[in-house]
């Protein structure tokens, strides 16, 4: 009789446990922002069900939270300009995301009156190998930009080839060091950018080892003109090497505002910096002398989770805290940004072969006064 009540005791356990519903174990995918206002930030992340998804001021703060049956939500009744911390949490809170950070943009002030697409690209001609088994990926890379303005970086011994090719789509090299280019487009639909080549237009800042050069360019149906410099700031994570590249960033702002350039200055480049390496004093730099990542900038967004850089290889790399973006494009503060994106084409998720270089390039389409 005994061993029949343990036997039943034990059933019972068994049988409610089996009926129990399963616990999901693990975490949400964490969410990266696709829209933006000053005032609030629209999110997406893989999963299906119901969420909870949860702001939190980066200074410190109260929590908003919204409730979704999406893997897609937006927060509102947030303030312009701060960074703010997003998590996502299954509505049953077995399942929480890690978090990403990202600011809203802040208030635009001058109406916009011409818009530009700007991009950076990293082509490592230097560094890496392979320049003729790459170079027409290179080109396909910058056309899929279709942008305006292309800061390249990297292009050592091989500005000629790159240029004549270039040249047949419509574009010039503006501005160049023997590593860096600013490429213009100034025939084919959409041109609207005109060069004038003089000494007065275009110039190369020398800044404590990093040689960066600018052309200023004028709108030919505004006739403002815009300064567009390709950067290239020290590579390496050690702190000797961070040093360099805040020397390099002071060096460069004071060598733009001694030059010649007319109009907004935009920084487009690989910094070698980002929120996600040792709190970006590059960014920080910038932003004191008054400029803004477009990253920062937008209101919609491709691509945001995926890092610029690649390493050649395939699967996306991620950063989740604050997207590892060390290519970067510097807008003077207030300037509106309609989108950014990572140019990286993706089949069945992974980078479309052969990839062009170490790098994805970077663009934004700008709203300048």
């Amino acid at each position: 009789m005994r061993t029949l009540g343990v036997i039943g005791i034990v059933a019972s356990v068994v049988v409610s446990v089996l009926a129990a519903p399963a616990v999901a174990r693990g975490r949400v995918d964490a969410p990266w922002v696709v829209a933006a206002t000053p005032t609030s930030m629209t999110l997406d992340w893989a999963g299906t069900g119901s969420y909870r998804l949860t702001a939190r001021p980066q200074a410190g703060g109260r929590a908003t939270s919204v409730r979704t049956r999406t893997s897609t939500g937006t927060v509102t009744g947030l303030r312009a300009g701060r960074s703010y911390c997003f998590a996502v949490a299954r509505s049953n809170r077995t399942e929480r995301s890690r978090s990403y950070c990202h600011s809203t943009p802040r208030r635009v002030g001058t109406p916009a009156t011409t818009s530009i697409r700007v991009a950076t690209f990293n082509v490592c001609a230097s560094v890496c190998q392979g320049w003729k088994t790459r170079r027409d990926a290179i080109v396909r890379r910058v056309e899929e930009t279709d942008a305006d303005v292309v800061a390249v970086q990297e292009l050592t011994g091989h500005g000629f080839d790159f240029g004549s090719q270039m040249s047949r789509r419509g574009f010039v090299q503006a501005a160049q060091t023997s590593n860096e280019v600013v490429l213009v487009r100034t025939s084919g639909p959409g041109a609207h950018l005109q060069y004038v080549g003089d000494v007065e237009n275009d110039g190369v800042v020398r800044a404590a080892g990093a040689a960066s050069p600018w052309i200023t360019m004028h709108d030919t149906v505004t006739g403002s003109p815009y300064t567009f410099v390709s950067v290239h700031l020290e590579a390496g994570t050690s702190r000797s090497a961070a040093r360099a590249r805040q020397r390099q960033a002071r060096a460069l702002i004071r060598g733009m505002a001694a030059s010649a350039a007319r109009g907004p200055v935009v920084y487009a480049g690989d910094f070698n910096s980002s929120r996600a390496r040792r709190g970006d004093p590059v960014g920080r730099i910038l932003a004191r002398a008054g400029y803004t990542d477009a990253y920062q900038q937008s209101t919609s967004f491709t691509r945001a989770w995926m890092s610029s850089s690649n390493g050649f290889e395939s699967r996306p790399r991620r950063e989740v805290r604050y997207g590892d973006h060390i290519d970067r494009i510097f807008v003077p503060s207030g300037t509106a940004v309609s989108d950014w994106e990572v140019v990286a084409p993706l089949r069945h998720g992974r980078a479309v072969r052969p990839m062009a270089s170490d790098h994805h390039p970077v663009r934004a389409t700008l709203r300048l006064p």
